[in-house]
Parts: C-alpha cells; structure tokens; sequence
C-alpha cells in the first residue's frame, strides 16, 4: 500500500465514483425500447389513464392499475391510432404511476 502512488489512488477513486454514478442514473429508466413506446405514446395521456383510474375509488388498488392499463390501450388505439400491448401499457403504468405518486 506504501508503494502506491496518490495519482494512482486518485484515478480509481474516481473509475468507482463513475461506476456508482452510471448505476444511480439508470436505475430509474426505461429500457429502450420501452422508452420508444413512451415517446409514441406520450407521458400525458399516460398520466390521463392513471388519473381516470384514481377516481375510481370503489376499486382496489389492483383493480385501479388494471384500469388505468385497459384505458390506456383503447386510448392509444382510439386517438393515437395504434395498438399496444399489453404488457407494454402495464410498464409504462407503473413507471410513470411512481413519478405521479411522487409528486
């Protein structure tokens, strides 16, 4: 340890500093292709889902999730033209659904 020089321990400090900053920015994003699905789709009508499903108070919270998707999959085909799949309009749901409830 004595024969190590300070720049040494000055360019691994900051390789780990890189990776563990590199780590936090992506832990809160899409996928790509997911992110592609939400360009096309657009982050409000996707809060305009999650919104109509939070009026539905008589509803659980599953069922008010089930909702918000179901809504948003005849929207997209309805007013964007476009059908999405299922699995998709859940992702997105929930991503968004947590910087909704954030706020």
């Amino acid at each position: 340890m004595n024969n190590v020089s300070f720049r040494d321990w000055t360019a691994v400090a900051i390789g780990v500093i890189g990776l563990v900053t590199s780590y936090v920015s992506s832990k809160n994003r899409l996928p790509k292709w997911a992110r592609k699905w939400l360009s096309r789709i657009g982050s409000a009508n996707i809060v305009k889902a999650i919104e109509y499903a939070a009026k539905l108070s008589e509803l659980s919270s599953e069922e008010r999730r089930k909702e918000a998707v179901d809504y948003l999959i005849k929207l997209s085909e309805k007013e964007l033209g476009f059908a999405i799949p299922t699995s998709i309009a859940n992702l997105l749901v929930e991503f968004i659904y947590q910087q909704w409830k954030r706020k």
